[in-house]
């Protein structure tokens, strides 16, 4: 086979130097169904490793001035892109598959009817407890924790520095957590 692999690489030399299309005839014709059973055996179908063996093949055509027979012979060469192409087809297909069994998308069962009256409950002895925070405190609370606006868009809004918007929101944190029995 040493003697298949030297008459190959004089034949890609030719269509470096020379862009020779009968040297480059005579590499696909060897090549190509080679190229093929390689990306077969790594599990691809006859159709794409058809498309694919094409793809490596127009890079062989284009690529063949960068072929040095120093560093590696032409089969080396070949079945490197043919790696490489098939790597790059792998990545470009890799894509995330949603696991509609994954919690994230499993909604949450209805609460039963003692649950949702103690959410209720608890949702009244929260308000209660905001009512007796001192009013800069509660509008921090409703506004960042309730509301969802950012310390900083809360900041903006009131006109207050952000160290005392965030100053304010850990006291009334705490408050919270002092009227509500949840910690020190």
């Amino acid at each position: 086979m040493p003697e298949a692999n030297d008459t190959n690489s004089q034949r890609l030399q030719a269509v470096a130097e020379r862009r020779c299309k009968s040297s480059f005839s005579e590499i696909y014709r060897y090549f190509h169904p080679r190229i093929v059973a390689f990306l077969r055996n790594r599990g691809e179908s006859a159709r794409i490793a058809e498309e694919m063996a094409q793809e490596v093949m127009a890079a062989v055509w284009e690529k063949a001035r960068s072929f040095d027979p120093a560093k590696a012979s032409c089969s080396t060469w070949i079945f490197t892109i043919a790696r490489n192409v098939h790597i790059d087809k792998c990545r470009k297909e890799k894509r995330w598959e949603i696991d509609y069994n994954d919690p994230f998308f499993v909604p949450d069962p209805e609460p039963s009817p003692a649950e949702a009256q103690e959410a209720r409950g608890l949702e009244t002895e929260l308000a209660a407890a905001i009512e007796k925070l001192p009013p800069e405190q509660a509008e921090i609370l409703r506004r960042c924790y309730l509301g969802g606006e950012r310390h900083r868009d809360a900041a903006a809004h009131l006109g207050l520095p952000l160290t005392v918007v965030k100053y304010r929101a850990r006291a009334a944190i705490e408050s919270l957590r002092r009227l509500l029995g949840a910690g020190p």
